[in-house]
């Protein structure tokens, strides 16, 4: 389909009240507006029935909703087939305009894995949270929070190690990487340090480890606000389109809630109120060290067989 002869630079008026349910700002939604059109072409064929920043609000919001076809034709005063031919269009297409550049990061990666229980049965598995669902591999940037790299998706019943060896262990290199005990066996992943009998050493170096890699685990909770990646019913490839999309839009919003996040305070049992400092987080010399890429600590933290 080609461009509608309506499409504007601007959401028109009668649908900014739905700016909201999309969790983004309006410039940046101005800015997956803009991403779209450099990658939409025009294409012969009959023009849209929404114009082109009316489709994008529609992505967004069935992203972060989640709600059914049937609900936004409601929404949008359309059919529930312009609505699934317009996800269908546009999906692909910001998965590629938003996908993470792991260029981006800066100082040591953090890697987790999470579970998104997804409908279609031919790339899912029951997993360990009794439905079924896919593994995905999330890796962020320590001092930004940024998402770097988001793994393709595999069924859910795989460990991490696994899922992480075939999907994302040839973008480590030159890379220091944390992650917890499930990555033993990739020797580019600093994990906790084992002792002789294979159990992990919970000592300061342990619980430094603890502390930095947890940043993971909030922005893996952050990324599950878009309630697509709480339940996925479309097939396909949808689910590893909706994840980069997904990522980028967290990226976007990253800067603005973090922007303040390296002013680090040394010491003391509890988040300091230093003067100037929004955010300032209890490091000590072990955690200071991982985040700067100490390679003697890493080299004594790591279990790297």
């Amino acid at each position: 389909m080609k461009p509608s002869p309506t499409d504007t630079n601007t959401l028109p008026h009668r649908w900014r009240n739905l700016l909201p349910l999309t969790g983004l700002t309006r410039t940046q939604i101005q800015t997956v507006y803009a991403m779209a059109q450099q990658r939409l072409p025009p294409l012969p064929g009959r023009p849209w029935a929404l114009p082109l920043p009316v489709r994008v609000l529609l992505v967004l919001i069935h992203l972060r909703t989640n709600l059914t076809t049937r609900a936004l034709a409601a929404l949008f005063h359309t059919s529930q087939s312009t609505v699934d031919r317009v996800i269908h269009h546009l999906v692909p297409v910001l998965a590629q305009a938003l996908q993470p550049n792991p260029a981006a990061g800066t100082g040591p990666w953090i890697i987790d894995g999470t579970l998104i229980p997804v409908h279609d049965q031919s790339i899912t598995a029951i997993s360990k949270n009794y439905r079924r669902s896919v593994n995905t591999q999330i890796i962020i940037c320590a001092h930004r929070r940024r998402v770097l790299i988001a793994g393709r998706c595999w069924p859910g019943n795989r460990n991490d190690v696994i899922v992480a060896r075939h999907t994302v262990a040839q973008l480590l290199n030159d890379h220091v990487v944390l992650g917890d005990g499930g990555y033993r066996g990739i020797t580019t992943i600093t994990t906790p340090r084992r002792d002789h009998t294979g159990r992990i050493v919970r000592d300061e170096q342990y619980r430094a480890h603890r502390r930095i890699r947890a940043r993971v685990e909030h922005v893996i909770a952050r990324l599950k606000d878009w309630q697509i990646l709480r339940q996925c019913r479309r097939r396909g490839d949808a689910i590893n389109h909706s994840l980069q999309i997904v990522a980028g839009l967290w990226n976007l919003k990253a800067p603005i809630q973090f922007k303040n996040s390296d002013n680090f305070v040394i010491g003391g049992a509890y988040p300091a109120r230093a003067a100037g400092v929004r955010h300032a987080c209890w490091l000590d010399k072990h955690s200071m060290d991982l985040l700067a890429g100490n390679r003697a600590v890493l080299d004594s933290a790591g279990n790297n067989e």
